[in-house]
């Protein structure tokens, strides 16, 4: 936004609207690259900072929610319904996953499988960390999407800046030289200072470009950290859970053998 409001600003000063009307058409179209550029680095800062804005409540919320005691469906509630987004999407694929093993319906054998049968605790506790970790590493890698574009911006805009100094500048020595090799600083100021004009534009994209991609990756790092801890407070949770079911299980089984017996 800052560098769009810069070229705006520096567009309607007289002297430099002078300059870039009466500049070659090569120039305008490295002014309206700049202008493109600068256009989407601001559009996805915008969009980015929207989407990284609330995710930290939303881990805490969820952090909070996460209690040995708590039912699993209020935390479903919670995490899936209330709360959403890629928090949520992340509990939701331990949730399915765990609820696959226990439901009968959804079990992979077609059956509730035993909990206290040997290999299925594990199995099942491996099966959950790798599907949080898949499920977290699929969601990074959603927020960080566009934010490359920004590195490009900011290697880009300023030699798009500086070929078309270049260029202005040797379409000036071109233009001394068909006019008889005169060299009188009145003759030339002008036509380096239109050149100048994409220099100065290409830097006012490319300086806020960097303080967004500082800004956003700084931002992408602390998310990718709370995901990391909340993949550990998910695993931690549902290994409760675990324990309880088959807690459950087993006094289950011990009242059928005592009325049996």
């Amino acid at each position: 936004m800052i560098s769009a409001i810069s070229l705006t600003l520096l567009f309607r000063q007289e002297g430099v609207v002078s300059l870039i009307l009466q500049s070659g058409l090569f120039a305008k179209l490295i002014l309206a690259a700049l202008l493109l550029l600068s256009i989407i680095t601001w559009a996805i800062t915008l969009n980015k900072y929207w989407q990284f804005r609330g995710l930290t409540t939303d881990f805490l919320r969820l952090l909070h929610s996460l209690r040995p005691t708590s039912e699993l469906g209020a935390v479903y509630q919670t995490a899936v319904k209330e709360i959403g987004g890629p928090v949520g999407r992340i509990f939701e694929e331990g949730f399915v996953t765990l609820t696959g093993y226990l439901d009968p319906v959804k079990s992979p054998r077609g059956r509730k499988l035993d909990l206290s049968m040997d290999g299925v605790l594990p199995a099942l506790e491996k099966d959950i960390n790798l599907r949080l970790q898949t499920a977290s590493v699929t969601e990074i890698s959603s927020l960080a999407a566009g934010i490359p574009f920004l590195a490009t911006s900011i290697s880009l805009s300023p030699f798009l800046g500086l070929l078309g100094t270049v260029w202005g500048v040797m379409h000036t020595f071109l233009s001394i030289g068909q006019a008889g090799g005169s060299a009188d600083l009145s003759v030339v100021a002008p036509g380096i200072a239109e050149a100048l004009v994409t220099t100065v534009a290409g830097l006012l994209v490319a300086i806020p470009a960097l303080l967004c991609n500082n800004f956003l990756a700084a931002r992408l790092s602390r998310i990718e950290d709370d995901f990391t801890r909340l993949n550990t407070e998910l695993a931690i949770y549902f290994n409760h859970v675990i324990h309880r079911e088959k807690l459950k299980n087993e006094d289950r089984l011990g009242h059928q053998r005592h009325f049996a017996s």
